[in-house]
């Protein structure tokens, strides 16, 4: 945790713990384990055939102090990974990696919460494609997606039952700089609405896109249900260069429970991002404009039983993909997942779309298939 936050935290803590607090401990423990494989067809010349993945999650969690409708909570929990396979060789990924998944301090009343540490930020109402996921490092069609989260501060003001305000501080890592951020929510008759800005500098948060860039970030979020759900998300980037030049992106999705089977839920969302020439161009393509369509469809059989299939579809370039997942639980911890992929393109010629590229180096678009279990556990310490 960054220093500046661990000291602002013990400052909040130290009130508590020395003015009639009342201690309150009831840690607990929880994690999973993760074990997968699978094999990618047609791998790359001098790259391995299976991509593996072993995985150890181990976390604590629970209340330190209450007083007078207070209450100091946290929750720490580690990752230990280890892999190997092409993703390894093409260093899309480390062979092993340690780090923390979330380690944070909250300090909570009901209507106001601040919380500093590693922690999720995600907002937003987009479902496969998330203008608003600023710090979103999910990879949503993968098996049990995740986000990493960041260190930072945040605070929560709960104006009413359905309404907020927040704000964010993140170290920017670079300078002593810092990313500032803020939103609100709130319903507007049966319709949940949201809006955000947030300023970033130059930063070295790599595992965040355009994070490297100064730029000003504002955006809004709308959804709503009348027999289907339906929603728009968008967000509008300013570079800081003297033409200011501008990004937009924007979401615009529906979805619907047909009466098959136990309900068979079929989600469709069509993106758009479209950019000035002076706007940094990032696109291995070199286009500033495309869309895309992604669609999900997934349905119980059973109660032991889940299936998924996502399709990823771009507009201009006419590469796809498809992802379907069987989903099976063994036990109420355990489950077992049979998944994959399937890339291609509809234009002939080279294969070098977004969505599915032939590359002489392993580049994370094959199609594969293969096993993935996971076992949840945990339990009580105090």
């Amino acid at each position: 945790m960054n220093k500046i936050l661990l000291q602002f935290f013990l400052l909040l803590a130290f009130p508590l713990l020395f003015h009639s607090a009342s201690w309150a401990f009831d840690t607990s423990f929880e994690g999973r384990f993760k074990v997968g494989s699978q094999f990618v067809f047609e791998s790359p010349s001098f790259h391995k055939d299976f991509d593996s993945e072993l995985e150890l999650r181990l976390g604590l969690l629970g209340n330190l102090i209450e007083k007078a409708g207070w209450v100091l909570d946290y929750e720490l929990s580690a990752d230990a990974k280890q892999a190997d396979g092409p993703s390894v060789q093409s260093r899309l990924r480390r062979e092993t990696d340690v780090d923390f998944f979330r380690a944070w301090l909250r300090l909570d009343n009901g209507d106001f919460k601040i919380r500093g540490g590693r922690q999720k930020i995600l907002f937003g109402s987009g479902a496969i494609y998330r203008p608003l996921g600023l710090f979103d490092t999910r990879d949503v069609t993968g098996v049990v997606p995740e986000t990493r989260g960041v260190d930072g501060v945040r605070v929560t003001q709960f104006q009413s039952a359905t309404g907020l305000v927040e704000g964010w501080l993140v170290p920017a890592k670079k300078d002593s700089a810092l990313i500032v951020g803020m939103r609100g929510e709130m319903l507007l008759g049966e319709i949940e609405t949201g809006a955000m800005f947030q300023y970033h500098p130059e930063t070295d948060l790599d595992d965040l896109p355009d994070f490297d860039r100064e730029m000003v970030q504002m955006g809004y979020h709308v959804k709503g249900e009348n027999e289907f759900g339906f929603w728009n998300e968008s967000r509008l980037d300013i570079e800081m260069k003297p033409s200011s030049p501008v990004r937009f992106d924007t979401v615009l999705g529906v979805d619907y429970t047909f009466d098959v089977g136990e309900g068979l839920h079929v989600l469709v969302e069509y993106f758009l991002t479209t950019q000035q020439r002076d706007f940094t161009l990032r696109d291995p393509k070199g286009q500033r404009t495309f869309q895309q369509i992604g669609i999900s469809f997934d349905q119980p059989v059973g109660i032991d039983i889940k299936w998924q299939v996502f399709g990823l579809y771009d507009l201009r370039d006419e590469s796809f993909q498809w992802v379907p997942q069987i989903e099976y639980a063994l036990t109420d911890t355990l489950f077992l997942y049979a998944h994959g992929r399937v890339g291609g393109t509809l234009k002939t010629g080279k294969k070098d779309g977004r969505l599915f590229r032939k590359t002489e180096v392993f580049n994370g678009t094959e199609s594969f298939v293969g096993l993935t279990l996971v076992n949840y556990f945990s339990g009580m310490l105090l």
